[in-house]
This record gives C-alpha cells, structure tokens and sequence, in this order.
C-alpha cells in the first residue's frame, strides 16, 4: 500500500491535502473574533451527516480560517459584505461535510490507518521537527497544549486526514486517461491563434423590426414548443411561524439554572486581552535595528499625544489589522507568538509596550481590555442561555401544532375556507396560496428546488401533506389544482412570443449585414473599413487556444473552435456571442507540433489523470451526499455573524 501511495502522490490534487493542511497550517493560527447572536452553544450540531455530526464549533473554526485567507488574499478589498457575497458560512459548511463524507466512505471500503502510520505522520509534519527531527513526546503535546489544543483531538483529526488520503490513493488507481485524450488535450492547448474582431451588437437592428400579426402568428406556429408550458400545480398551505410563539412561550428560572449548571464547559473561558500594535516587518528592506529605531520614533510621537490607531493605520505592515488601527480584537494565552503574547498580557492597560521583536518584525503593542478567565457569571450569560430555551421550545410547539394541523387536514379534509377559518382560530398560524408553478420554479415565499416543491408534486388533488420544515416555520400543504403540460393559446404568451421573435428577427438582420460585410473582405476589403462601416472599433484579440477566452468575448468555445479551423488571413463566418454578431480575421496562427508533443505527453498524462481524480472525489461525495440524506441547522447560519474586528 505504501508504494501505491508513492507511485500515485503525482495524481492527488485539490482533496488530497486538504484536512492536514487545512488542520495543521490553522491548528497553531488565531484568527481574531467571532461574534454569535441567538445564544447557539458551542456544541450545537451545525450540519448532520449520516450518523456523524460537524459541530458549531468546528464550523466557527473553520470559519476563521476560510476568513484569514480571503482577507489574505484580497487585502483591503476584502470587507464583511463580500463575504456575504461570496457565501462564506456555506462554502465552510460544506467543505467540512465533504471532509465527513470521504472519511466515512474510507471506512465503508474497509481502509484503517494503525497507530504506527499516525505516530510516522505527526513525527514528519514540520510544525513537530526541529534539525529535521521530531521533537519528542514531551514537547509535542506542550505545543498542542499552548495553542489550546488536546493530543487526543489532533491525534483523532490526523487520523482522518491520513484515511481521506487513503481513500484518494485507492481511487487513483482506477483512473485511466488513453492516449488519444492525452493528444486531444495537448492539441487543444498548443494550437493557438491571435485575430482582430469586429463585434456588432443585436440591438442596433431593433429599429429594423416591425411586428405583424401573420408574422407573429406564423413565428408562433413553428416554435410553439418552445413556449409550452410544464406541468403546475397550486396548493393552499398553513404556515406556523415558531418565532411567534416566543412570547408564550415561558422558561422558569430553575430550568435556565439547571441548564447552565449542566453545560459548564460551555461557559468557560480562558483569560483574553484587547489588544493594538504597529507592526514594522524586518527582512531584505528593513534591518532590526533600523525598524527598532524607527519604532522608537513612533513611540516618541504617542509619548507626545498622537493617537495610537491613526499611526498604526498609517504605519502599520500588518494588513489584517492595519485599516483597523492595528486593532486585533480579543485573543487568549497560545494565540500569538510567545514574546507578542507575554508583552501584551503583561502589560497595565493603557500601557505601550515596545520594540517587541518577534519572527514577524518588530511591535509597538497597546493593551485595551482584559477578560478574566474560568467560568462566565451566570447573570452575564442567563439571557442567552434563556433565549436559547425559548427557541428551542417555541420550535418543539410549532412542530407539534404543525402535526396537529396535518391530522385536522387529513381527517377533515377543509377546503379553502376552512382553512382560512382554521388558521384565524390559531395564534402563529396562517393561511396563503401557492399560485400555479413549476417544478423548477420559484414559489413566493418558499424558494426554489425546495422540500415544499416536491411534497407538492407528491400530491393527490386534496390531498394534504405531513407537517414540513421550512425556512420560515412550518407548513401543511394541501393540493387544489394540477394543471397539466400544455401548449398555450397565442394570446397566453403574447408578450414572451413577441420578444423572441423581435430578436429572432434583429439576430437575423446581424448576421445578414455581417454576412455581406465579410464577403467585401474576402474579396479584398479592409477589415477596418467593414468595422467603420457600422460604427464599431475593431478589437484585438491576443493569443487563445481551444479552452481559453477569445478577447472581450471571454470564455467563448465554440468561436474559438471555428477561429482555429482557418489559417493565418482567414476570416471567419459571422457568429453568434450572446447578444452580438462577430466576425474574427486571423493574424496568427499556431499548429500541433509532435516533437513538443513528445516531450510534453507525461506531463499532461499527470493533469489528465489529476483531473479525472478530481472528478471522481466529486462524483463520491455527490452519490453520498444523496445516500446519508445530509442536513443543515438553519439556526446556525441565522446566529453566525462575523465581528468587525480585524485578523491579525
């Protein structure tokens, strides 16, 4: 097994480090603070996979992580909008489910990783060497322990790390690439062209367009599938709203105390400073006595009233806290370097201590706050632990009432003003209707690809649904029309029937103008003169093979398939690219050379084969994402919110 594993390192890409670089690179990292509303405890189960769980406290960790590199990544642009923008809680959720899913399926198959495999792995892993050895036991766990983390916990996630890499091993054995598709490839790659084009937009004809009623109704007649409407359905539902069952909903105190005498962990924390520094990197710029001496100038400037966050803005390399005023946020004992942590847990507050040196450069470090450590006060966390409970309970009520309502509905069998009456009788519940849709469509209120969707399809005409979750509470379905597939009337689809054929007609009206436009340059004409002739500028395009973008065009395939099936002067036919008409001249012109190709195959056999592995792990963990019917605790997403604070 060890030599398959070497012999197919080569072919192991995007998966195959993912949980020990992810885990080791971050394990011994802090990442600045995280905020919660809602009360959600560290142990809430963030997504259920299968029988296994990822917990919040994972997630939040991860989260952490995922933040630090995109801030990394886009420095000052980076900001909590785009992370919003970007999905960050969801990419970090699934990223850990994708992990659970290949750790299990390693065991499924029967792959096991011994004690010895794991003792080699931590004893390579730089972070544990030193003169390229391993540090020994003692020093191995008092480095977990500084950075707030358990020998039985890493150890458990190495061990996970070293199956998934297993799994990955075992896989890339069944990966086969055949030599057409390593030429096909190289092919792809290595014939090239450069070209100029002449891009004319659709929209210039639409003054060219008149609309009649034999012309529309002809259209009509010969695309009339393309208008034909899917199967729909309409539904009446019962929505109960468990957040508004909160104020009914009542929590003695002696519960909210038993809760937190029961959860101590947690409550618990460790001793936490506030802190801020300025940074001066040291290295090929900057001497450490040169950046000692200019953090002594700086010193000079707070000793004579200068605010500490204007010059650390000003200053400051640090680009995690920089913008922040070299704000770091709270940070407990482990989190930073050891002189950086003594220094600042040191020091009064107020107080600025400095030059600290440290394997990043030289600090100027002032201490804001301090949180003592051990167990929270119950009258500071009595309110959170309180919501919490009221929550939790008025979700245990709107499920049951939700119940309750599918068996009034399914025994009683109301009709639409039955159900208004009911929901009028019953505090947090309502009543609305589903107007006709699709499958595929959004509904109102509900969303799209949704539970709610496909209990609906599920249904017989009256029929009612069990009790279903969604993002707004709970709803009870009950179905009041099929409408079945069907080509509509002209008069139904008027307007999109109208829409399509003005553009059918502009598009027509393009390709007929550039048609002739190219037949004066075949002829002899000039490239720019057709461009001038429209009123357009003639765009270059630099080099492109089959798989890049052509130009402004972008990702463009098929273009770029027709442009490198002509030879260098050649001019192609005019093609269609979203809402313009183009035409391409060729001005360079690369071909398939076999001798390079020769030199090249094995390097492009390895991305091949590194792909289709890629695939392969997505295929798996696709198939069992379906098979261990993966949930999410939407809870979670509605308490996680990132602080303001920056990352040091």
């Amino acid at each position: 097994m060890l030599k398959v594993f070497r012999d197919n390192l080569k072919y192991l890409s995007w998966v195959l480090w993912l949980v020990i670089a992810v885990f080791v690179l971050f394990a011994f990292t802090d990442f600045g603070d995280i905020s919660l509303q809602g009360g959600l405890a560290p142990g809430t189960a963030a997504a259920v996979v299968g029988d296994d769980e990822v917990s919040y406290s994972e997630f939040e960790n991860r989260y952490r992580q995922m933040e630090s590199q995109y801030r990394e990544a886009y420095g000052q642009q980076f900001s909590r909008e785009l992370a919003n923008q970007l999905g960050l809680p969801m990419q970090v959720l699934n990223q850990l489910i994708d992990e659970r899913i290949l750790v299990q399926e390693a065991r499924r198959v029967g792959l096991d990783v011994t004690d010895a495999e794991l003792q080699a792995s931590i004893a390579e892993l730089p972070v544990f060497q030193q003169d390229g050895a391993f540090i020994g036991e003692e020093a191995y766990v008092a480095l977990l322990r500084r950075n707030r983390l358990q020998p039985e916990a890493f150890e458990s996630s190495q061990r996970e790390a070293l199956l998934t890499q297993k799994l990955q091993t075992a896989l890339a054995e069944t990966v086969y690439v055949s030599a057409d598709e390593i030429e096909t490839s190289y092919r792809e790659e290595s014939e090239t062209a450069a070209g100029r084009l002449l891009k004319l937009p659709v929209s210039r004809f639409a003054a060219d367009v008149t609309v009649d009623d034999g012309a529309l109704a002809t259209f009509f007649e010969e695309h009339q599938e393309d208008f034909r409407l899917p199967e729909r359905r309409k539904v009446d539902y019962l929505l109960v709203n468990a957040s508004q069952l909160n104020d009914s909903v009542v929590i003695a105190d002696e519960e909210v105390q038993a809760y937190y005498d029961g959860n101590p962990t947690e409550f618990t924390s460790e001793e936490e400073v506030k802190a801020r520094h300025i940074l001066l990197r040291t290295g090929n710029e900057r001497t450490i006595e040169q950046a000692r001496n200019e953090i002594e100038a700086i010193r000079a400037r707070l000793d004579a009233g200068e605010d500490f966050a204007a010059l650390a803005s000003e200053l400051s390399d640090d680009p995690g806290s920089k913008d922040l005023g070299g704000d770091l946020g709270f940070f407990g004992r482990g989190a930073m370097v050891k002189a950086f942590e003594d220094a600042a847990f040191g020091a009064e507050l107020g107080d600025i201590v400095g030059p600290v040196e440290s394997s990043f450069g030289v600090h100027l470090i002032q201490t804001e706050a301090r949180r003592p450590g051990g167990l929270q006060a119950y009258e500071e966390v009595e309110p959170g632990i309180r919501a919490r409970l009221i929550s939790d309970r008025a979700e245990e009520l709107a499920a049951a009432k939700a119940a309750e309502l599918a068996d009034t509905l399914a025994s009683d069998g109301l009709d639409s003003e039955g159900l208004q009456a009911l929901a009028d009788s019953e505090p947090a519940v309502s009543m609305a209707i589903a107007e006709p849709f699709g499958r595929d469509d959004n509904v109102p209120g509900i969303g799209r690809a949704t539970g709610f969707t496909a209990e609906a399809f599920d249904l017989e005409i009256d029929g009612t649904s069990e009790a279903l979750q969604i993002a707004r509470g709970w709803v009870v379905l009950s179905l009041r029309e099929i409408q079945e597939p069907r080509v509509p009337a002209l008069d139904e689809v008027l307007a999109s029937v109208t829409a399509d054929y003005r553009q059918e007609r502009q598009l027509t009206l393009a390709r007929e103008s550039l048609a002739l436009a190219r037949a004066t340059i075949v002829e002899g004409g000039s490239f720019d003169d057709a461009a001038a002739g429209f009123g357009v500028t003639v765009e270059e395009v630099p080099v492109f093979n089959a798989s890049g973008g052509v130009g402004s065009l972008g990702p463009a395939a098929e273009i770029a398939r027709q442009v490198l099936a002509l030879e260098q002067g050649g001019v192609s036919e005019p093609m269609v690219h979203g809402s313009d008409v183009v035409l391409l001249e060729v001005t360079e012109r690369t071909h398939f050379d076999n001798a390079t190709f020769e030199t090249a195959r094995e390097d492009v056999r390895t991305r091949l084969e590194s792909q289709r592995l890629g695939e392969l792990l997505r295929t798996v963990i696709t198939d069992r994402r379906d098979e261990l019917g993966v949930t999410y605790d939407p809870q979670v997403f509605e308490a996680f919110r990132p602080a303001d604070q920056g990352a040091s």
